[in-house]
């Protein structure tokens, strides 16, 4: 494809600088009218200022006009190094794709192990490097000789391959072992680009070197039949130009080993001019016939040939006539055994199909579409790799991402040490922690053995290998697991670990460094060419039939063979359990997740009663056993419903072994016990007391039934109990299902958080935990706590009584306060239905006189609060009753009652009590429907009371 550039427009010419006849005559017809007014001669001096004045802007015009050009002229430049640096970039990347297209002999003989063999798309050879026609152009008017340089430069490409198309006839004049050497190196080129069904044996005119058996090596080429249509190679070695005969539009004449002289000929003219005749493009046109050749030893080109010869039987290209089984039996392939991880698979032409991933590999990539029989290729991998070898020799750990079956017949042979088959949640998370424990642990096992390699181990460490389907899949998902395989592909040779990872497309998913560590490739039918090409270096597995499940295209170190895959069943894979024979059980790399239900059967002999639940700890590769002090409150647990908050709540006051009280969601209960824990607090000698440790159930639900004044009292004195309890002895465990309202800055003085699951993953993460190990499905007693996965113990069946100690504790009873007075005494009594008390109290038996109602005007003769005051002494028990208002109105009395006697507050609230007592102190909660009031001493101390009637 022609690439175009323009030279830079030329600069308009600068304007000629003119005289002004205007500024020359003009003063000299205004000297003459001074003249003709003043008789004066010094006017006329005023007509010398034209002259003058056109002549200095004449200059003037000039000057500026030589200005323009040079600045012009330096633009110009600038443009034109610029469209230099353009154009040798472009000429760069012409070069580069012309050495892409043919690269040379050399080229040709490194890549017959990588991914480029068979890869070319036209039968054209490289005849060295020289100097053709380039597809780049300048366009535009060019004159100047820096900008027909400019042209010239961009019409010739130096320094690249000048190809020939051999198919019309190549002839190299000059000393046999130069031109046999020479055109050797066309051969590699060519027998190298195309593969055999494309490119037919050459014609060779070379008499005296055939009969030398300068050319029998040609005979191992795998292109040993000429296809229909394909392309024939005439090829010719000549002593002189002069006796090359027609038909050879290419005439190469070497004089010394580092040039050639190149001739083109129109296609069946004898001599004449540079022309290709239309063999290649024009822009390939040879310019000058000089060039720098390839030469090739005899040697190369032998090895070469057997080389193609292998790649092509491997693949049942060419020569291969026998054709593989359709279906192989893994019963009949024999054990590999031996040292390392030689493994028997299925069977190729030559006979049986074995892989190492110890010699092979370290790591092996395995592609394949769905229905491809990747599955059983895996299986019959791992079978092989484990037949004739215990557990202490090899160990597997399989993944399989897609969360299906494959892999669970596996599961019998006691060298499998986990079939994984969820990834979600925290569990991706925890597999890199896991693998990346095991790759310390083994390098510390190294190290301690004082061995740098697990082949110097002695069977100390087996070997693990990690098999994983749907790779990408999983790579997709999770983007960290791309760095933890990229560290075990570059360290798992000398540690022992090896990879085998499988997915249906491997290409842009799997990073350079880890597939640089994967030489062993497997490939079953792929979607395209490019996935072929990608696994195996050829686009043969995308040719398989998919009607012949199990075949595949092994690729070992870039040499392809075709095999037909063994099918494992049930059977052979008990056969290969029973074999092995009872061993210890491996050391798993991969534990099990925590399980759902925790009991004390589940743990350790040696765990106490101080231990709650375990710990999961992938990174170390073990579980370790929680248990809860006293000494680590204050501890908040949060939950969502049916979390088991409630049951954790218990089970931590259970472990403390000290005496424990759980306050339940009743609001009396919840006050009284915080009330009484933040009175020891401010207790001095509080501290020598026994401790307690305080657990209060559904701390959000109290707050939201104590209404908005109790919460943020009751949380002010839970805030005091949090901050100073441990120091009076008191240590506190809060459970809630969410921080909200006053209860967010009580519970963030809490020193340790245990995290339940919650209800959705932004509660989770708000709470303070990583998002990646929130779980929707976390079982009851499931959580996070000190930065680890954890799992509690079930509760019990009768957890409430615990050893004797208290696990539950009601609230104050109340006063009783009986509605009749005793003889002598009086009751102060405040209520919002004055004439409700006063009918249950006469009901009860109290005398009308006895009664003094402040709501109603006084009777004739009746006992007065003033004279009860005054008298002091009361003959019988008097009950002194009135509405908030009324009592408001006579306050001085009310005073002075409260000083002398209790008041008692019945079906009022708290604000009634805080108005008449003056006090900004909250009287305790009472519970809805309970009939119960409030007591108030004369020293201010509040209680709860229930009116009796006898």
């Amino acid at each position: 494809m022609t690439t175009s550039l323009a030279l830079p427009p030329k600069p308009p010419a600068p304007r000629p600088a003119r005289m002004s006849w205007a500024a020359f005559v003009t003063p000299v017809v205004m000297a003459g009218a001074l003249w003709l007014m003043t008789h004066s001669p010094y006017s006329l001096a005023f007509a010398a200022l034209g002259p003058v004045a056109a002549v200095m802007s004449l200059v003037e015009g000039r000057r500026g006009r030589g200005r323009e050009s040079r600045t012009a002229a330096a633009e110009r430049a600038g443009e034109l190094a610029r469209l230099r640096e353009r154009l040798e970039a472009a000429h760069e990347a012409e070069r580069r794709a012309l050495l892409r297209s043919t690269p040379g002999a050399a080229a040709a003989l490194d890549g017959l192990d990588g991914t480029r063999l068979w890869k070319g798309e036209d039968a054209v050879v490289s005849l060295g490097l020289g100097t053709v026609a380039s597809a780049v152009a300048v366009s535009g008017d060019a004159r100047e000789a820096d900008e027909l340089e400019l042209q010239r430069a961009a019409g010739r490409l130096e320094c690249a391959p000048v190809v020939a198309r051999p198919e019309s006839g190549v002839a190299v004049c000059g000393p046999e072992v130069l031109a046999r050497a020479y055109l050797r190196g066309l051969v590699v080129q060519l027998y190298s680009s195309l593969p055999p069904g494309r490119l037919a044996p050459p014609e060779l005119m070379d008499a005296a070197g055939r009969a030398l058996g300068e050319w029998d090596w040609l005979e191992q080429l795998p292109h040993h039949t000429a296809p229909a249509g394909g392309v024939v190679p005439r090829l010719g070695v000549f002593a002189d130009a002069r006796l090359v005969p027609p038909g050879f539009t290419a005439v190469v004449s070497l004089s010394s080993p580092i040039v050639a002289a190149v001739e083109v000929f129109p296609s069946g003219a004898v001599r004449g001019g540079g022309s290709w005749g239309g063999a290649v493009p024009r822009e390939r046109e040879l310019l000058e016939a000089a060039v720098e050749p390839e030469l090739v030893s005899r040697a190369n080109a032998e090895r070469f040939a057997a080389t193609l010869a292998s790649r092509a039987a491997g693949l049942g290209l060419g020569a291969a006539s026998r054709s593989l089984p359709s279906e192989v039996a893994f019963g009949d392939l024999p054990a590999a055994g031996g040292l390392g991880l030689r493994a028997s698979i299925g069977r190729t032409l030559h006979g049986i199909a074995e892989v190492d991933l110890v010699s092979h590999g370290p790591h092996a990539v395995v592609a394949g579409v769905t229905g491809s029989g990747k599955s059983e290729l895996l299986v019959s991998w791992v079978a092989g790799m484990v037949s004739g070898r215990s557990s202490d020799e090899v160990v597997v750990l399989l993944v399989d991402f897609k969360g299906g079956t494959a892999f669970q017949p596996l599961a019998v042979l006691p060298h499998v040490v986990g079939v994984i088959t969820d990834l979600q949640h925290g569990e991706a998370a925890r597999a890199l922690s896991s693998l990346s424990a095991e790759l310390r642990r083994r390098e510390a096992e190294l190290a301690r053995l004082g061995v740098r390699d697990v082949a110097e181990a002695r069977g100390a460490l087996p070997r693990l290998v990690i098999l994983v389907d749907e790779f990408a899949a999983m790579i997709d998902a999770f983007p960290d697991f791309g760095g933890l395989f990229t560290d075990i592909a570059a360290r798992g040779r000398a540690l022992g670990i090896h990879l085998i990872l499988a997915t249906q497309r491997p290409a842009g998913v799997m990073r350079d460094a880890l597939v640089a560590n994967c030489p062993l490739r497997l490939s079953l039918r792929v979607q395209s060419e490019a996935d072929s090409r990608w696994v195996v270096g050829t686009d043969a597995a995308a040719r398989l039939s998919a009607s012949t499940p199990g075949r595949c295209i092994l690729s070992i170190d870039g040499a392809a063979t075709e095999v037909q895959i063994a099918r494992t069943t049930s059977a052979d894979l008990g056969e290969l359990a029973t074999a092995t024979g009872r061993h210890a059980p491996p050391r798993r790399p991969w534990l099990d997740p925590l399980p759902a239900v925790l009991t004390r059967g589940d743990l350790p002999a040696e765990a106490g009663p101080q231990v709650v639940g375990l710990a999961d700890l992938p990174d170390q590769q073990q579980r370790a056993m929680l248990q809860f002090r006293p000494e680590e409150a204050p501890v908040v647990v949060l939950g969502a419903a049916r979390s088991g908050k409630s049951s954790v709540l218990r089970l931590l006051a259970e472990s403390a072994g000290v005496e424990s009280i759980v306050v339940g969601a009743d609001r009396e209960q919840a006050w009284d016990a915080v009330e009484a824990a933040a009175e020891r607090c401010e207790d001095a000698g509080a501290a020598d007391a026994s401790p307690l440790v305080l657990a209060i159930d559904d701390a959000d639900a109290i707050c939201a039934r104590l209404g908005e004044e109790y919460a943020v009292a009751w949380c002010d004195r839970l805030s005091r109990i949090l901050r100073d309890g441990p120091a009076a002895g008191v240590y506190p465990v809060v459970a809630a299902q969410r921080q909200t309202g006053p209860l967010r800055g009580a519970l963030r003085l809490a020193r340790e958080t245990v995290l339940l699951r919650q209800a959705s993953r932004q509660d989770h993460v708000l709470a303070g935990a990583p998002a990646e190990l929130w779980d929707e499905g976390m079982p009851a007693g499931g959580g996070i706590w000190r930065g680890r996965r954890v799992q509690f113990l079930a509760p019990g069946p009768h957890l409430e009584t615990v050893d004797g100690r208290r696990v539950s504790e009601p609230g104050e009873p109340p006063t009783r306060v009986p509605l009749v007075p005793a003889r002598g005494s009086a009751t102060v009594l405040v209520s919002r239905a004055p004439a409700r008390v006063v009918s249950r109290a006469r009901a009860a038996g109290l005398p009308a006189e006895a009664v003094i109602d402040l709501t109603q005007p006084p009777a004739m003769g009746a006992l007065t609060p003033e004279a009860l005051l005054a008298d002091g002494r009361l003959p019988t028990g008097v009950l002194l009753v009135g509405d908030p208002d009324a009592w408001m109105g006579r306050w001085s009395l009310f005073a002075t009652l409260k000083a002398r006697h209790p008041v008692v507050f019945a079906g009022c609230d708290a604000a009634d009590v805080r108005a008449l007592t003056r006090s900004r102190a909250l009287p305790p909660p009472l519970a809805p429907g309970s009939g119960a009031g409030w007591l108030i001493f004369a020293d201010g101390r509040m209680r709860r009371c229930v009116l009796e009637a006898a």
